[in-house]
């Protein structure tokens, strides 16, 4: 079972790793709403905007933290495992990302303060996985001889949840902005693989392996189990999925908070944040496997090969014997992956700034870090285009772009981490894509040239009060 669990979680591993994304392009392009979502310090440029109802916001991510499809399969159609484990970090993920935004709205209740709110619909997944148990596949057990394999097992944590995200930002003295959001979610489905030793020792004259393992994976939706006498289990299969009752399910609660700041100095305009601290409960329609148990597994002979589908037979058999899962349907708690950012922007004009931030997430057994550099550029009107630039998942060739056209009553904005993705889509480590429309109220701007005081915080909207931005625009 150990193996044969490691040999899918290889296969699904090296035939999905060619895409993988962050959010950067996002964080410091402040004419853009949405950009709250990242800080919630942020403050929107207009008094008022909506989201157009069903397209605020639709984003997209892929990604692979330690290479690409052409690094292992070299354009062969066949992946390499000795080359591909020879470039993993001590754990590799594949990441995915899927949020959409049917509803969002803000508005500045006064000159200081800044309200907000969006519905958003999750479905986030990870498969991780350990590089010495994949060693184990790629190069056999003989490396492990003597001194024995201790890790963690492979899994994979999936979730399918509803967020609602209601925001605040307010201006503290010195232009400072801070913010928080405050999250009530609802879990719709969820698969979570509980990270557990696995202790492997190699018989060093036989070269056996004696494997000890606990496995525990937790599912939140309807499953058919049968049992056998004991409890053990001999059958799983989905239920019937019926739309509204799985839509509407708001039986699996949990809560979360992000965190956020924007300080204007001279002349650098610093900025952070801390998202997703928070966890779901699942109380309904949860299954829970369990072992507990040690499996033997005596390495092929000579013999075996005169009659291989008789030792394929007799090694399943063992396997059913000695692997025998548990089933109850006892709750569980899944808590989601906290992300921070900090960086910074310098203005050289009042309309062109360069930025510069760290991005960290925590997966399941370690943070990943990223940088990423940024040339934004703000016409007079409301719009912005964004260059950038990011060193992630070990990947140097990461040029991005962003752009918002509109900000006087409509806004139609698209972002990507990666514009070489598509094009070269074997080679790639991160893609990403996120667009949408808003409408705005109370921005329409006159024709006539923009003024900016030196003490407006360098041109910086976000440090403006609600009086001067109707002013800039010509709103009374």
């Amino acid at each position: 079972m150990l193996l044969r669990f490691t040999t899918l979680t290889a296969l699904l591993f090296a035939y999905t790793l060619a895409w993988a994304q962050q959010n950067n392009s996002l964080l410091f392009m402040h004419r853009i709403p949405q950009s709250n979502l990242i800080n919630p310090a942020v403050q929107i440029d207009c008094p008022i905007y909506v989201g157009v109802p069903f397209m605020s916001s639709i984003h997209f991510n892929v990604n692979s933290t330690g290479f690409a499809y052409n690094d292992i399969a070299n354009g062969t159609g066949t992946i390499n495992f000795p080359t591909l484990v020879s470039q993993m970090h001590s754990w590799d993920y594949l990441s995915e990302e899927l949020h959409y935004t049917p509803v969002s709205f803000g508005f500045m209740y006064d000159d200081a303060q800044y309200f907000n709110f969006a519905w958003t619909e999750r479905v986030e997944s990870k498969l991780f996985v350990s590089k010495r148990l994949m060693s184990l596949f790629a190069n056999g057990n003989t490396q492990y001889v003597g001194n024995g394999l201790i890790t963690s097992n492979p899994g994979v944590n999936s979730f399918y949840y509803r967020e609602f995200a209601f925001g605040y930002s307010t201006r503290l003295q010195g232009n400072m902005l801070v913010g928080a959001h405050a999250k009530i979610l609802f879990g719709l489905a969820g698969l979570y693989t509980k990270r557990n030793p696995v202790d492997i020792e190699t018989d060093a004259l036989t070269h056996n392996i004696d494997a000890r393992w606990s496995p525990q994976v937790n599912i939140a939706y309807p499953l058919g189990v049968t049992t056998d006498a004991t409890g053990n289990v001999t059958g799983v299969s989905a239920g019937a999925f019926s739309p509204l009752p799985f839509f509407l399910n708001f039986s699996n609660p949990g809560l979360a908070f992000d965190l956020g700041f924007v300080k204007p100095n001279d002349p650098i305009t610093w900025s952070g944040s801390i998202l997703d601290l928070g966890f779901i409960w699942w109380l309904k329609s949860t299954s829970r496997f369990t072992n507990s148990g040690q499996f033997v597994y005596r390495g092929a002979t000579p013999a075996d090969f005169t009659n291989p589908d008789a030792y394929i037979d007799m090694l399943a058999d063992s396997i059913n014997n000695q692997i025998q899962f548990r089933y109850s349907s006892s709750s569980f708690v899944s808590f989601l992956n906290p992300k921070a950012y900090l960086g910074g922007t310098y203005s050289f004009t009042p309309q062109l700034l360069a930025g510069a931030h760290l991005r960290t997430e925590w997966y399941p057994g370690r943070p990943v870090v990223g940088l990423t550099l940024s040339a934004i550029a703000l016409a007079k009107k409301g719009s912005s285009v964004s260059l950038t630039y990011s060193a992630m998942n070990g990947s140097f060739t990461n040029v991005g772009a962003a752009f918002n056209l509109g900000g006087e009553s409509f806004q139609l904005y698209l972002l990507t981490d990666n514009v070489l993705a598509p094009f070269y889509p074997e080679r790639v480590r991160n893609a990403n894509l996120r667009f949408g429309f808003n409408l705005l109220w109370g921005c329409k701007q006159k024709k006539k040239k923009l003024s900016i005081s030196e003490s407006s915080g360098d041109g910086c909207f976000w440090t403006w009060g609600l009086d001067e931005k109707r002013k800039q625009h010509g709103v009374k």
